[in-house]
Order: structure tokens, then C-alpha cells, then sequence
């Protein structure tokens, strides 16, 4: 690609430098000509590791410099990396930003994209909707229409100073911020190359423009305000001798501290599931229940998470799909919490995760490892509904590999040679094509060809409502509706097979193709309503079957192809072990589930009438987890809370799973599921009740139906585990319905600023500015109690911001040379690469040419930034008239004849 960069500051230089590194041909512009003359001479106006070498080998050549703004127009984007200067009361100065943004549109105006509108990246870091309200419209000052002549976006860059070629060239993660679909695949595009060396192992996170501003300051405001409290903890330490560096070292072992903290939000750190957990997606295709590693894989394993929401819970108790933000998988090794339920419910999570428990009426967020025994947890009590209404059996066949569409047929309602002559008129040029007259054919045999049928079908006079498919000639065939009703009796008919179904390959035949039958087995005897109720709904949309009975089960057997590729395309399963809850039933209206979970419990349902009471409790046992998983889903979703436990037995290779409803409430509500024989014997029960008691296990409220926390296990694993971030609500229903919150929950200075501004002050950000700027100052007070600087030749080691750059904005040497200016010293100062930048600012201090000329005929010396050089300094202490050394990096080893103080140490 042809990319422009305006400005050649620290962050202009290298994406330059790098993006010509990728392959990309870039032209730098800059209004300072010494700064263009020294990049196409192949030298690098700053100091950066790595970046010498990359401008020397692409300078003048992919990477050309120009202090024309008409070069853009040769360029299929171009990157804003300015300045943002901070003003007195921390806010940034936007006007290098909005000169620069006001430059491309005149030069955009000049001249001729052709329909291609221009994209202008905003790569310097901003504050949030500084792109849409300062800059684009100063782009559009030219005349420019934003969406038709030109295009903005956000990427941030997050380049450490000192290490920004490596940053760069392997970031942990790409952040894009657009808000046209345009701009994220040209950004794509841009990066490919990057990505492509990486093996795609780098995350793209595409967000809007201000959502990208805001992960920039989020990003170091999170880190400032991690240092700034291990800058407090190490003044504590210091008041009581104890050495800082220690503590910090042994308490970054603990993972909450340490890659965790980091990596979450106020309070919870790096809270996370175990992959086996599961979560009801839904996307554009409908509803999936899917654990988090599936969900993982499915929908965020490229690094950006796909459009896709997950069920959720708000405030008030209602339930909604609610979109994922974001999606992480880590390596995790440590504690996991396995939190146990009075109904056997269960969710495993690291010992931080936020659980929501119900207090005082109001779901509040906990840490997994403060929970305690009979702690109330909520679960699901609802679900969203969107119907699918019917299915298409024809599209399901034409977009499977498994069928060829000339050797599928259509079958109409009526007779096809009532429409003779109106075919024949269509498919006059079709007929064309063969040696005999097909038309006839297709009236003869009353059928037409799958293949035809879709060529043709706008023309014919047939709707897909009127034909039935099949794949066999010849006689015996099993016509299946093109169009099949997702009503109550489809569903009670897939609740039906899910219990008691499978399906049955026979290649035995002397064909090539494998017969296929979808077969349902029930009781002999004690289940013939049951067998009625299956045959009934099957003779009611035309498709043919066959029913025996033998001495162990009568079956009713459905011979088709395409009805058993229906069935395993439901979801449902070949048989009992890969049993599951089809995606689809999940969006379906309550009729529909309750008709769905009938057929499942008179399928392999249970009523258990006890002798010793008058009392009632209904069973669901299945060998498939994923099947009770969803029904308990299902179950939910209808305000009923069923228990859960499971048990092997000695000669079984996998465990069973079993549901049990015994409230009288639940038993009441779900009596219509079975058949009215039952029912009214039910009835009889649940009136005999002497008494309505209360469930022990679970709690039922207007906002919360919660479930009480029974036991809680600490297991130490090694394994992945898994964050959602999810919008609005922070919260999303997970395994056995529970509902956990939300993983995360939601240059300082600036964005403090700017959150005054909305009328809001950040407290903590505050603080850790506040303590960050007391830092230096303690330096020098720990100075003043071993020397009087006034008048005294005082060293300060170290001026850039840290070491590898020669940056020194925000450095720590400034507020220290301003200290030691107001106590009177003689300030000489000493740097590897800073010196000269730092002259500018004071051009009346004294600079050494190196650390021991500083050092020499020094009475104290202050280190503030960690240069690798400065550790092998030794002898040279020996030069000074006072050997006194502050050291603010613990770079400074102890020696004899040293006074040492260590700022935290």
C-alpha cells in the first residue's frame, strides 16, 4: 500500500520506519526540512533501539520524506501523528493536530481521488471524540464531504519508548476505531503483512472512533495507576527499613498482582471461567449453546470478536441478548473455584471472577473467593423469543454436499399435468437441452427435478408450500414437506426423538448411497398414547412411516434421507450419547419449549408418585450433558428451577445426568406437558397437599430467583480459561442457568482533564498522579538528609523518560533539576542519548560527557532513570567529594565508603 504520516516526531518515525519494514511504500511529511533531508538520507531524527537501521536501509528509498501535503495524494491513507502538547491544567493542545487534519483537506481538495474516498488515520493519542468533533471536521473545512471525499479512524499506537521497533513489529494487539466498514478493511490491509509474519497471532480489536481514543488512555492510565500503588506500598516499606523491591518481587508471584491485574478493571483482575463452561450465543443465524472454549473458537480465535451477543441479565431481573465486547483465552495456573449449589448447580471460575449474589434484594458483584455457605445466587428465569416459524427444506438440501439437485425431486399437491401446457411454455428452452421430451416426463411421473425447480422456480407456476422432496424413484418413496412448521407439535415431535430417537444408516442395499432412517423407540405396551401422538403429528404433514412392534419396544421408522439430514442438521443428534437441545429452540416462544420439554419428559421422563407422601417429583435422566444443559436452559427460561446432580455406575463408561422438578409450584406449572390421564392424577396429588411449602433449595422473588450457595472446593490447575466483557449490563447467564457478572468491569493527566470537563472528577487517577508527582520530591528529601546541597556540585544521572529513548517529556529528571534548583546546587547532569534535548530546556546547567565526569567532584548524585551503564559504575564514586548516592531505579549496587539511600529500599 502507499501510506503517508504527518509528522516525524517519536511515533511518526517509527510506524514509518516500520510500516516500510512490512513493505509498504510511505512518505513522511514534515514541515521541518533538516528533519526531511536527514530520512531520505537514510538517518533517524530521534534516538529509538532498532530504528537507526530500519531508516538506513529504507530511507530514500520505500520510505521517502517530503514536506509537501499534495504527496498524499499519491497515497491510499494517510496517519495524523502530531504532537499533543499538555497544557497548565493537563489537558492536550489539539493544534498541531487540527493544523495537520486542516493541511490534508486542503491538499484532498486539490486534487482527484476518483470515487475512493481518502482515509485519515488518527494515530497520536487523543482524547475521546477528538477525531469526530476537532478533526474531521477541520478535514471538511476544504470543501470535503466526510463519508464521500474522505474517511477518519482511530489506531492507537502502544509503542514503549525505548522498545517502539519491537512494540510495533509485535504488538499484543491492534486496535481499529471506524465507523465505516471502509475504513476497518483498509486498516486490514495495512497490517496484513504484520499479521501474516505473526501467523495471525496478533488480536484486532475493531471498535468505534472513541472506544479506540479511550483503550489508548485506558491502557496507561491502568499502568500509572498500578505503579503509582506500588510507589506507595515502597514509601511504607521505606519507613520501616524494609527493602521494596523484595516485597514487589515475591507479591508479583501472585497471579491477581502480577499478569491479571493488569489485564482487568477496578477491583477485578483477570477473572475468568473454565472453557467447559457454557454460554447461549446468538448470532445472525440464530441462537447456540456453546461452552466458552467453542465460543472462543467460533467467535474471537482471529483476535476481534464477531458480531454476536450472549444471554443476558440486567438490573431488574429481565433477560435480553446482550453483544460481547470482548472475548480472551489465557493460559491459567492457580486456584479454581468450584462453587456448588443447593440444587447441584455448579460453575467453575478463577478465585476473582465477580459472582453476582443477591443481597438485600439487589444482585451485587463478588469475588469468587469471598463467597460463603448460603450466599444466594441468581439464575435465569427467562428468555428472549424469536421464532424461525418454519423450516426450508428445499434451501437445507440445495446448500448440502450430501445431495446432488438431479437426483432430488419435487412432488406437487396436485397433478402436474393440470399445468401441462403452462410448463411446457416455460420450459421451452430447457426442454431444449435433452434428446426425449422432458416436460412429459415430469408430467408422466407427476415430479420435477430439484435442479429445474430452482432454475425456473420464479416462472413456474408452483410454490415450495405445494411440493413435497424425496430422493428415491421407483415406488416406496418418502415424500418430506419442502416447508415443515416449527409448530407446538413439531417441537413435541423433536422433544420426542430427543429421548427416544436415533438415527440408522444401512449400506447393506446394492446402491451406492446409505439409507438413512430416523427411528423412534418406545415401550411395547405402557406407551402406545405416546406412539399415537407421533404418528398423528406425521400423518399430519403427509410424510410416510412404518410402525412394529416386537417384543421389546415398538418402533416407528421414517425412511429418508433428507429427514434424517433435517434431524442432524436440527442439532438433535444421532442417538442418545450426542443427544442435544436443537440451537434453534432456544429463540422459540414458550408454547413451544413447553411443548418441546413434554416430548422429552413423556419420552424418558419420570413421575414419581412416593408412597411415603402425598408429594409428586418429575425426572429427566440422559446420558448426554449436553442435553440436560440445555433443558435446564428450557426450564429456566420458563421460571422453573430443576436440580441437577449426575452418577456413574460401576459398568458405564460416561456418567448420567439427571434433572428433578419438585416444588409444588414447578409440578403444578408443568402438568400439562403430560397426557391427560396423568394430569388429572397429578391434580389429585397436589391437591391432597396438606400444606404449601416453600422450596428449601432455591428462592423465588419478583426481581431474583436465586439459588443458595452449599458448598465451595479449591482445586490448584493448570489450564485455559476464559473472559467475556459484555455491554450495558456486564452480566451473562452461564452453566446450569446460573448468571455470573460480567468479566471486566468498566496519559493521565488528560484524561482526568477531560473527565472534569464532562463533570465528573476520577478520584483514583487523581491520587495516582498526585502520588507519582511526590516521587521526585522524596528523592531530594532523602538527598537533604545527608548533604546540603546549597552551593554543592550535585550529579543527576539519567534525564530521558526511561532508558533506550531520548524522549524527555514526562521525565522525572525535570521536576528533580527544578528541586535542586530551588535548594541552590550546581546542577551537573549526564545522559547517554538525552543530553542535547534536555539542553534546550535548561541550557544553563552543566552536562557531562559521561556518568563519571558527572560523578567527579560531586557531593551527592540522584539516578533517576535506569540506564544499563550506570550498574557497572563503581570506582567512579570514588571521584566524588562526597560520596553520597539517592538512587531512584535501584540501579546503584552498595559499597564501601558509599553513603547509599534507596528510594523504596
Amino acid at each position: 500500500m502507499n501510506v503517508s504520516i504527518v509528522g516525524s516526531g517519536y511515533v511518526g518515525t517509527t510506524v514509518a520506519a516500520c510500516l516500510a519494514d512490512l513493505g509498504h511504500e510511505v512518505t513522511a511529511i514534515d514541515i521541518d526540512e533538516g528533519i526531511v533531508d536527514a530520512i531520505n538520507d537514510g538517518e533517524t531524527p530521534i534516538h529509538e533501539p532498532g530504528l537507526d537501521e530500519l531508516v538506513a536501509e529504507h530511507g530514500g528509498g520505500r520510505l521517502q520524506a517530503t514536506t509537501d501535503y499534495d504527496a498524499i495524494l499519491d497515497t491510499d491513507l494517510t496517519m495524523l501523528a502530531l504532537p499533543t502538547p499538555s497544557n497548565d491544567d493537563g489537558s492536550i493542545d489539539l493544534g498541531y493536530m487540527e493544523a495537520g487534519a486542516a493541511s490534508v483537506g486542503e491538499a484532498l481538495a486539490g486534487g482527484d481521488n476518483g470515487d475512493t474516498p481518502h482515509l485519515v488515520v488518527t494515530k497520536s493519542t487523543v482524547i475521546p471524540r477528538t477525531t469526530d468533533e476537532r478533526l474531521a471536521p477541520r478535514i471538511a473545512e476544504a470543501g470535503l464531504e466526510r463519508g464521500a471525499d474522505f474517511l477518519v479512524a482511530s489506531n492507537p499506537e502502544f509503542q514503549r519508548e525505548g522498545t517502539a521497533v519491537a512494540d510495533f513489529l509485535n504488538p499484543d494487539k491492534l486496535v481499529f476505531g471506524a465507523d465505516d466498514e471502509r475504513a476497518f478493511e483498509t486498516l486490514g490491509k495495512l497490517y496484513a503483512p504484520l499479521r501474516a509474519a505473526a501467523d495471525g497471532d496478533v488480536p484486532v480489536v475493531e471498535t468505534g472512533i472513541a472506544e479506540a481514543e479511550m483503550i489508548k488512555y485506558a491502557n496507561n492510565t491502568f499502568l500509572a495507576s498500578k505503579v503509582s500503588l506500588i510507589n506507595d506500598i515502597g514509601n511504607v516499606c521505606k519507613e520501616f527499613g524494609v527493602d521494596a523491591y523484595e516485597v514487589a518481587e515475591a507479591i508479583g508471584l501472585d497471579d491477581r498482582i502480577g499478569e491479571r491485574f493488569l489485564r482487568s478493571g477496578v477491583g477485578w483482575g483477570g477473572s475468568c471461567l473454565t472453557g467447559d463452561q457454557r454460554v447461549l450465543a446468538k448470532d445472525d443465524s440464530g441462537t447456540k449453546l456453546l461452552t466458552l472454549a467453542e465460543f472462543f473458537d467460533h467467535y474471537a480465535a482471529d483476535g476481534a470478536v464477531d458480531d454476536v451477543s450472549v444471554l443476558s441479565r440486567n438490573i431488574d431481573g429481565n433477560f435480553s441478548f446482550e453483544p460481547v465486547l470482548a472475548a480472551t483465552r489465557r493460559e491459567f495456573q492457580g486456584d479454581l473455584y468450584d462453587i456448588g449449589t443447593k440444587m447441584n448447580k455448579q460453575v467453575t471460575v478463577t478465585d476473582d471472577h465477580p459472582m453476582l449474589v443477591v443481597e438485600d434484594g439487589e444482585a451485587v458483584p463478588r469475588e469468587a473467593s469471598t463467597l460463603r455457605t448460603g450466599d444466594e445466587l441468581p439464575v435465569q428465569t427467562e428468555l428472549p423469543s424469536d421464532p424461525v416459524e418454519s423450516f426450508d427444506i428445499i434451501d437445507l438440501v440445495d446448500s448440502a454436499a450430501a445431495f446432488d439437485n438431479e437426483s432430488v425431486y419435487l412432488k406437487p399437491s396436485f397433478e402436474i399435468s393440470e399445468i401441462k401446457q403452462e410448463l411446457r411454455k416455460v420450459l421451452s428452452t430447457y426442454n431444449d437441452r435433452f434428446t426425449y421430451d422432458k416436460v412429459h416426463e415430469f408430467t408422466r411421473n407427476n415430479y420435477i427435478g430439484l435442479d429445474t425447480f430452482l432454475e425456473f422456480e420464479s416462472e413456474l407456476p408452483i410454490n415450495r408450500a405445494d411440493v413435497a422432496i424425496y430422493t428415491t424413484v421407483g415406488g416406496g418413496q418418502t415424500y418430506i414437506p419442502a416447508t415443515i412448521s416449527a409448530d407446538a407439535d413439531f417441537w413435541r415431535f423433536v422433544g420426542y426423538y430427543l429421548s427416544e430417537g436415533h438415527i440408522n444408516e444401512d449400506d447393506s442395499g446394492n446402491g451406492s448411497t446409505t439409507r438413512k432412517r430416523v427411528c423412534l423407540s418406545f415401550h411395547p405396551s405402557d406407551e402406545q398414547a405416546y406412539v399415537d401422538d407421533v404418528e398423528s403429528y406425521l400423518d399430519s404433514i403427509g410424510v410416510r412411516y412404518r410402525t412394529s412392534t416386537q417384543e421389546t419396544a415398538t418402533q416407528i421408522e421414517i425412511s429418508s434421507r433428507v429427514f434424517a439430514y433435517f434431524v442432524d442438521w436440527l442439532g438433535c443428534g444421532s442417538g442418545s450419547y450426542s443427544a442435544a437441545i436443537p440451537n434453534r429452540a432456544y429463540q422459540e416462544p414458550p408454547k413451544h419449549r413447553e411443548s418441546l420439554l413434554a416430548g422429552l419428559f413423556r419420552g424418558d421422563g419420570h413421575i414419581e408418585y412416593t408412597s411415603h407422601s402425598n408429594a409428586v417429583v418429575y425426572d429427566y435422566g440422559s446420558v448426554s450433558e449436553e442435553l440436560i444443559q440445555g433443558m435446564q436452559f428450557l426450564l429456566h427460561s420458563l421460571g422453573i428451577v430443576p436440580s441437577y446432580k449426575t452418577s456413574q455406575s460401576e459398568k458405564s463408561t460416561r456418567p448420567a445426568h439427571f434433572l428433578r422438578i419438585s416444588s409444588k409450584r414447578h409440578i403444578a406449572a408443568l402438568k400439562h406437558l403430560f397426557l391427560p390421564s396423568e394430569q388429572e392424577k397429578i391434580e389429585q396429588r397436589l391437591e391432597s397437599y396438606e400444606r404449601d411449602i416453600q422450596p428449601s433449595s432455591h428462592s423465588i422473588g419478583v426481581e431474583n430467583t436465586t439459588v443458595e450457595v452449599s458448598d465451595i472446593s479449591v482445586t490448584e490447575a493448570e489450564t485455559d480459561v476464559y473472559s467475556l466483557e459484555v455491554s450495558d449490563t456486564h452480566t451473562f447467564v452461564t452453566t446450569d442457568a446460573l448468571v455470573v457478572h460480567n468479566c471486566f468491569p468498566k496519559d493521565t493527566d488528560a484524561i482526568i482533564a477531560a473527565a472534569r470537563e464532562q463533570g465528573y472528577d476520577p478520584a483514583v487517577l487523581s491520587a495516582a498522579v498526585e502520588l507519582n508527582d511526590a516521587q521526585p520530591e522524596r528523592l531530594l528529601a532523602l538527598l537533604d538528609d545527608h548533604a546540603d546541597v546549597a552551593g554543592k556540585r550535585i550529579a543527576v544521572l539519567g534525564l530521558a523518560f526511561k532508558p533506550g529513548t531520548d524522549d524527555i517529556r514526562n521525565t522525572r529528571a525535570v521536576p528533580v533539576i527544578e528541586g535542586l534548583r530551588n535548594r541552590g546546587a550546581e546542577i551537573v547532569a549526564y545522559d547517554p542519548v538525552a543530553t542535547e534535548n534536555m539542553r534546550e530546556k535548561y541550557p544553563n546547567i552543566e552536562y557531562a560527557d559521561s556518568a563519571a565526569s558527572a560523578l567527579e567532584g560531586a557531593s551527592g548524585a540522584v539516578v533517576v532513570t535506569d540506564w544499563d551503564e550506570f550498574a557497572a559504575l563503581d570506582g567512579e564514586f570514588d571521584a566524588m567529594a562526597d560520596p553520597v548516592v539517592v538512587d531512584g531505579r535501584r540501579i546503584i549496587e552498595r559499597r564501601d565508603g558509599l553513603t547509599y539511600e534507596g528510594l523504596t529500599w
